[in-house]
């Protein structure tokens, strides 16, 4: 069972336990299922991709020790010419390029990584969560038995369930503020790198940031649409509105859960998940007018 599977579980366990708990009168547990909603992904892929920028890290370097190895046998002392000392600073400049894509590979596949292991153990802990609610569900039920026996079960089960969804939007408080330091982090290493260039006069680095990050226009777009999607899905199975926290119409909630079962069940939203766009072999995304 890999990382996803196992969110999938943990989200259906969560969901059967809240449902099995309001049916015995304690609602404190369907707050979690909106969360655990959120929360399905497959860290695998940034582990995958920590992989490939460790191969670009290798690659490189080892084009810079060939290309050292032959600038060694070429520059010699005794070429003292014009023409020499500017071979001389282009090959510098060039074997500092190389160094920083090296150095940037090594950032990028470090933040990967923990990103990845970051989602995994959000992925543990939902799981933990969803198990804790899955015995709280099976406690009420077994204390139904005995009418008095289900009064104090409701009143400990909302308590126990009112703490934990206290820790659990405290564990996500914690993993948002690493994704964000890690997306800083990634940005700081291109934002360092063209800055460096454009103080030296060199303004391509800046050019090659833009292009690039407009050649990524249609993912970035989609991106944000289908986090709007999920979002939307998210709160809808909540069944409350946000700031006053009254009922949302009748069916919303209902429309949201089967949404949101088809969504685990594709493995991508019902909507935005149509259109993710193409990648050509470059890395870029075409635009709906290319």
């Amino acid at each position: 069972m890999n990382a996803a599977e196992l969110a999938r579980d943990a989200l259906m366990a969560g969901a059967g336990a809240a449902v099995t708990l309001s049916a015995l009168g304690v609602p404190a547990a369907w707050p979690f299922v909106g969360r655990m909603y959120v929360h399905q992904y497959d860290p695998q892929a940034f582990f995958d991709g920590a992989d490939t920028w460790l191969a670009v890290h290798d690659d490189v370097a080892a084009t810079r020790l060939n290309v050292e190895a032959l600038v060694g046998e070429v520059a010699t002392t005794s070429w003292r010419s014009a023409d020499g000392r500017a071979f001389d600073r282009r090959m510098d400049a060039y074997l500092a390029g190389l160094r920083s894509i090296e150095i940037r590979a090594v950032v990028t596949a470090l933040v990967l990584r923990t990103v990845g292991a970051a989602l995994v153990a959000m992925i543990l802990y939902q799981f933990l969560v969803a198990a804790a609610m899955a015995a709280l569900a099976l406690w009420v039920l077994t204390a139904a038995l005995t009418p008095l026996s289900l009064v104090t079960a409701r009143t400990a089960a909302t308590r126990c369930l009112t703490g934990l969804y206290e820790n659990y939007r405290a564990v996500e408080s914690l993993l948002d503020t690493l994704l964000h330091g890690c997306a800083a982090a990634l940005s700081a290493a291109v934002a360092v790198d063209a800055g460096a260039k454009a103080a030296r006069g060199d303004g391509g680095g800046l050019r090659d940031l833009a292009a690039a990050t407009f050649a990524q226009g249609p993912l970035l777009v989609w991106g944000t649409a289908n986090r709007i999607e999920r979002d939307l899905t998210a709160h809808g199975l909540t069944g409350r509105r946000k700031g006053t926290g009254g009922p949302l119409p009748q069916g919303v909630p209902q429309a949201a859960g089967a949404k949101a079962l088809d969504d685990v069940a594709s493995g991508s939203q019902t909507i935005t998940g149509r259109y993710v766009p193409a990648q050509a072999a470059d890395g870029s995304y075409s635009f709906p007018w290319e």
